[in-house]
């Protein structure tokens, strides 16, 4: 990324036409530009600090509710009206697929671009897939190793996940999901055996979907959190208090709006003028309980 940041540099401080802005700012900004277009599916990141244009194609949405325009170039390049075009974010809809274009571009479903589990795979197939394919090796934690473990089914019902942690893992013996900090402050997950609460085994989670592997885990434990919708002047909203996967956190900023409380910097405000039905199908499939908020807000 640095290296495209410093080729970007220059042009940046020209096109934005603030030549006394500091370096730190301007690349801080096109680093955010950069992670916009890799989560619309525009950019791929490569090895070596390159990023390389996406193929152009078309992400068809769930239930003929429209489709997107992925792509790493811009919108003028291709033969169709620009008003058919609606813009939010860095992403682009369509009702329909342009005839000009149909059969020049691939179709993509939606899980498939926002790198989700398929939608035929429920969560917990998902996890028991995942966790068998995990070999933990024998372990022995010295004094420095402080884990944490998570423990949805001691922690009191509908609790965040961020409230689930915990340092003891409580005498249990089994398959526990742990957590430590690193040098830095970087945290690192791993999949630990537990024998009378002393760990004995333990993998490394590369690759691993930690943030679905919680969801799976608090399913299993039948202690799901929970989100909350009320009508607002601008659709629905739904209310978490725990984050979403990667996966869902890209199909709901491509669908809706978020909005984080500044006293309530914990808390997640997701707003949908459309694409209702589908945002309640996501939260659902991760088995988040729903509930309703009776007061409506005026705004």
């Amino acid at each position: 990324m640095n290296r495209v940041l410093g080729a970007a540099l220059p042009a940046w401080r020209l096109v934005s036409e603030r030549t006394t802005a500091s370096e730190e700012t301007l690349r801080a900004e096109l680093r955010d530009a950069l992670s916009a277009l890799y989560d619309a599916g525009d950019l791929l990141e490569l090895n070596g600090g390159y990023w390389a244009p996406a193929t152009a194609r078309f992400v068809e949405l769930p239930e003929r509710v429209g489709y997107l325009l992925v792509a790493g170039a811009p919108s003028a390049v291709f033969p169709m009206d620009p008003e058919i075009i609606r813009y939010h974010g860095p992403f682009r809809h369509l009702a329909e697929v342009p005839p000009e274009l149909a059969s020049a571009l691939p179709l993509e479903d939606l899980s498939s671009w926002a790198r989700m589990p398929s939608d035929q795979l429920s969560l917990g197939d998902w996890a028991r897939d995942a966790l068998t394919s995990l070999e933990r090796q024998p372990y022995t934690p010295t004094n420095s190793d402080a884990f944490e473990f998570y423990s949805p089914k001691s922690a009191k019902h509908g609790t965040p996940q961020w409230k689930r942690w915990s340092e003891s893992s409580g005498g249990a013996t089994g398959r526990l999901l742990a957590r430590r900090r690193r040098l830095y402050g970087a945290r690192e997950y791993r999949l630990v055996d537990a024998r009378a609460g002393q760990i004995a085994g333990a993998c490394d989670l590369h690759g691993i979907d930690v943030r679905r592997l919680m969801y799976a885990l608090d399913l299993e434990a039948a202690n799901p959190v929970r989100a909350y919708s009320r009508r607002v002047s601008g659709g629905t909203e739904w209310s978490l208090t725990t984050e979403l996967p990667r996966a869902e956190q890209r199909v709901f900023a491509a669908l809706g709006t978020l909005a984080i409380p500044d006293d309530r910097p914990f808390e997640r405000r997701w707003t949908f003028a459309r694409h209702e039905e589908l945002a309640r199908d996501k939260l659902r499939s991760l088995g988040i309980a729903l509930g309703q908020q009776t007061r409506e807000d005026p705004r």
